[in-house]
């Protein structure tokens, strides 16, 4: 899971949008770009695994019956592939569906700068939202 944090670099150096509540634009974090890099990379993980683990297995069991017995290569793949895509088809929306797509974090949680510019903007806000990405 290298891929992530590679193609999205960029955040991790300039960070990701910190917005309110209402959607207003107050600054750019890289706290907040580790912390939705860390639950992509999560969920990216849990849509993977169950192809990865289950697909071996069940070709295993399958190798021993009677359907797949004496079959080629070209037949074993297919039933691998179709295996596979049936778990994509489930794994997709649950792993996309593990976090929200619009992520919270505390205000002290923050970079010190972006920290002290929001609460110069308005002292009442304490939550902050970032787009988590996919």
């Amino acid at each position: 899971m290298v891929n992530i944090p590679c193609m999205r670099s960029q955040e991790l150096r300039e960070g990701v949008i910190i917005q309110d509540e209402h959607g207003n634009k107050l600054g750019q974090s890289t706290v907040a770009a580790r912390k939705a890099i860390s639950t992509v990379t999560f969920s990216r993980i849990c849509i993977a695994a169950p192809g990865m683990l289950l697909t071996p297995v069940l070709m295993e069991y399958l190798e021993k019956k009677n359907f797949m017995k004496g079959a080629g290569k070209v037949k074993s793949c297919g039933v691998q592939t179709l295996l596979v895509g049936a778990f994509l088809i489930v794994a997709v929306p649950i792993g996309c569906s593990l976090f929200p797509q619009r992520q919270s974090i505390s205000v002290s949680s923050l970079e010190d700068d972006l920290k002290r510019s929001i609460r110069e903007r308005d002292p009442s806000i304490r939550t902050v939202y970032y787009n988590k990405g996919l």
